[in-house]
């Protein structure tokens, strides 16, 4: 009867350390997904090596392209668990070429991106992150001056930055963006500034941003 009592008793006292033992290995439920919508905008720069070829064969190279302004929309989902997120952007980006003696003219790079990012400090108010992304771009000329191409082809490229959750659906972005762009020479025909005929050739290389955004999660 001892025994008997002696086992109860162990069992009742084991009882409440069995049960927090298997509290404590639960794990921790995720966050449900969520959506998301943005715009941005920001200054960039499409990295390109446009030159002239005269008449008489002389090589006449474009001035370096300047930093720009661009805007661009952004639609996704955060993963549950808020550990990753993914979504499809639109960006529009442009830049000068100028020659010496010849109109100038606007390049304009128009892409579309499907992007996947990795946040640290993941469901914290101050959230960095990087990122991959590939996609497809379209770059040409804004100028009646010459006939117009085309350099249209996949995409892909890095980008990293800090998000800030302001409130629970509003948030705040600061990041950098890096794209390589189909890199194949086109030739084209223009005039200079005195009639004369000329062949440009273009050729791009990728397109840098820093970018502000501000996204809603629902």
């Amino acid at each position: 009867m001892d025994r008997l009592s002696t086992a109860a008793a162990l069992l009742a006292a084991s009882l409440p350390v069995s049960v927090l033992a298997e509290t404590a290995e639960q794990p921790e439920p995720l966050s449900p997904s969520q959506y998301f919508v943005g715009i941005k905008g920001g200054i960039s720069k499409i990295g390109n090596s446009d030159r002239i070829v005269q008449s008489n064969g002389e090589r006449v190279e474009a001035s370096e392209s300047d930093f720009e302004g661009f805007a661009g929309v952004d639609i996704g989902i955060y993963t549950p668990g808020g550990q990753s997120r993914l979504y499809y952007s639109y960006e529009r980006h442009n830049t000068d070429v100028s020659f010496p003696n010849t109109p100038n003219y606007e390049l304009v790079a128009s892409m579309h991106l499907f992007s996947a990012d990795y946040l640290f400090r993941k469901n914290r108010d101050i959230t960095p992150f990087v990122g991959l992304h590939f996609g497809y771009s379209s770059v040409e000329p804004d100028s009646s001056s010459f006939a117009n191409f085309d350099v249209s082809g996949f995409v892909f490229g890095l980008q990293g930055g800090v998000n800030w959750t302001v409130v629970d659906q509003l948030s705040l972005e600061l990041g950098f963006r890096h794209s390589l762009l189909p890199s194949d020479t086109q030739s084209w025909t223009g005039q200079d500034n005195n009639g004369n005929p000329v062949t440009i050739e273009s050729q791009q290389k990728g397109v840098s941003s820093l970018y502000g955004s501000v996204s809603y999660r629902f």
